[in-house]
């Protein structure tokens, strides 16, 4: 008989965290997310829900994601968090956003051209948002000890990771306590948020083809940016999120730092009344790497956790889905 090889084992990038692979009905495929789960919590006592976003999702709890984070990773910042009495339980979740190799960025939109990604490996139908909204968090909330229902959640991204977080938060308040980013890739806002700078060299860039279509459909890139739903969303829906921004320092513009477009995002939040949870948002010393992300999570988790606590009380009845 033939030699068939064994299925391929997922890279144990940290063994506390579990990778989980589940058919997604909207992407027509199998998709597979890492999932934290604190010693403490269980069906008897579950726990909000932080999802953690940037592109692949290992790169969260990958230690060596680049040479900055010295074999250190998101995890050992909340148990170090933990540790110190700072925060509570709470249930890190770290979906894929992108092509399995993370050369095309799905957004966690519904893409305009899938066909673009020309077969990439991952993609799918390109229907990332109904994948994130429908199938993903559900899915979470079915298998897992998290507090479901509600809005006991709350999401966080690095680079185009948060702009994706904050677009999604945007999106549906009705979904998350909280929203954070460090260093975000948030596109600028023109026409009080009905369209998007046309001279932007991010919204130019080739990896957007399959997320934004080509030429690109600026009305459909408006929809989803966050500054555009910040300043065109319903005030009070977006009030009751506890917005988290940074960013690194305008001395490491524009290859180490996303300054001015934090700035811009800030002032979206500020001409709407809402305001950021840090006062200095600007982190010293800061850059675009991971050890820097992995100091924003130092410095913010216990307002994520706040803010999660505050919704589990106001809905006390929430309990993880049969």
């Amino acid at each position: 008989m033939p030699h068939v090889a064994p299925p391929a084992l997922p890279v144990v990038y940290d063994a506390r965290a579990r990778c989980v692979t589940f058919f997604s009905p909207a992407l027509g495929l199998s998709r597979s997310f890492y999932i934290y789960i604190p010693p403490d919590v269980d069906d008897d006592h579950p726990a909000p829900a932080l999802y953690l976003l940037r592109g692949h999702e290992r790169e969260w709890i990958n230690p060596f994601e680049d040479s900055s984070r010295g074999g250190r990773n998101v995890i050992d910042v909340y148990e170090a968090q933990r540790a110190a009495g700072r925060i509570a339980p709470l249930v890190l979740v770290f979906p894929g956003t992108s092509s399995d190799d993370n050369r095309i960025p799905g957004m966690l939109l519904n893409m305009r051209a899938p066909h673009l990604a020309y077969g990439a490996s991952g993609i799918g139908s390109g229907r990332f948002a109904d994948y994130f909204f429908h199938d993903l968090i559900p899915y979470v909330e079915s298998h897992f000890p998290v507090i479901a229902g509600g809005r006991a959640r709350g999401i966080v991204g690095f680079s185009l990771g948060g702009a994706m977080a904050l677009s999604v938060a945007a999106r549906r308040p009705d979904l998350f306590a909280c929203a954070g980013a460090y260093d975000g890739t948030f596109l600028y806002a023109c026409n009080r948020g009905r369209s998007i700078r046309k001279r932007d060299r991010v919204v130019a860039n080739p990896i957007f083809d399959a997320a934004y279509g080509v030429p690109r459909d600026r009305a459909f890139v408006a929809q989803h940016n966050a500054a555009n739903l910040i300043l065109r969303g319903n005030r009070e829906a977006l009030a009751r999120i506890t917005w988290i921004v940074a960013y690194g320092p305008e001395s490491q513009e524009p290859w180490q730092s996303n300054y001015y477009r934090g700035e811009h995002l800030l002032a979206c939040l500020r001409a709407r009344g809402l305001a950021n949870a840090l006062d200095n948002p600007a982190l010293p010393d800061g850059d675009h790497s991971w050890r820097t992300a992995d100091r924003f999570m130092n410095l913010t988790l216990p307002l994520y956790d706040r803010a999660l606590r505050q919704e589990s009380l106001r809905a006390p009845d929430c309990v993880r889905h049969p």
